[in-house]
């Protein structure tokens, strides 16, 4: 049996199954201000970055009142467009439900702005089940530096070693990964086999998370 005692999330990819939304979001985003993207750079070199990683990739070095512009316009748009179709991940009440009853901690680990974590808890009624909440403003280095989640750990008061972090993305599983953690695979924007080298488990919706407990 394992010690494990904390469970941290990913949001995007993860607590909501939403890439599609946040993709199309990007590409208007990017036909507007004429930089290449496409489903390969965005899953490969977008995908759990902070808004302020990427808009200085893109853009250079801008002025954070510029990076809050950007992020406001395109989550603006991406919450348009994501808003009338928001569901949890399938079985993710269940298996909250799960680690609540049984006294297990439970963070969010993102990169998501404030403003979108607070759109996907709030909308969804989720924030109820999570003890801690680190976004990416309050982060310095975002993923797939591990700050998120060992932040997420301190706060929860425990160890590295007693947590597990569910993660969709390959810097997210990177971060977890160098943050000490043990590593599930989320299998929504990646397929199971790009996941598999930095990952303890590999699930495609939380219907079967419980058989993390047996690692």
């Amino acid at each position: 049996m394992n010690l494990f005692k904390g469970f941290i999330f990913d949001m995007d990819g993860v607590v909501v199954d939403n890439h599609h939304y946040h993709f199309q979001a990007w590409m208007e985003f990017a036909a507007k201000y004429n930089f290449p993207l496409n489903a390969e750079i965005y899953r490969n070199k977008f995908n759990g970055k902070t808004n302020a990683d990427l808009f200085r990739m893109i853009f250079g070095e801008i002025t954070q009142s510029e990076v809050e512009r950007l992020a406001w316009e395109k989550e603006s748009h991406y919450q348009r467009l994501y808003e009338k179709h928001m569901k949890p991940h399938v079985g993710l009440i269940d298996f909250l439900e799960f680690l609540h009853s049984n006294n297990f901690k439970v963070a969010l680990g993102t990169s998501a702005p404030t403003s979108n974590v607070n759109f996907t808890l709030d909308k969804l009624l989720l924030r109820k089940y999570f003890h801690v909440i680190v976004d990416g403003p309050q982060v310095s280095r975002g993923k797939p530096d591990p700050e998120v989640y060992l932040m997420c750990v301190e706060k929860l008061k425990l160890t590295s070693g007693e947590c597990v972090v569910f993660e969709d993305s390959l810097a997210g599983l990177e971060s977890g990964k160098r943050a000490g953690c043990t590593i599930v695979g989320v299998a929504t924007s990646h397929r199971p086999e790009e996941l598999t080298a930095m990952t303890n488990l590999i699930i495609p919706d939380f219907t079967e998370a419980r058989k993390l407990l047996s690692l």
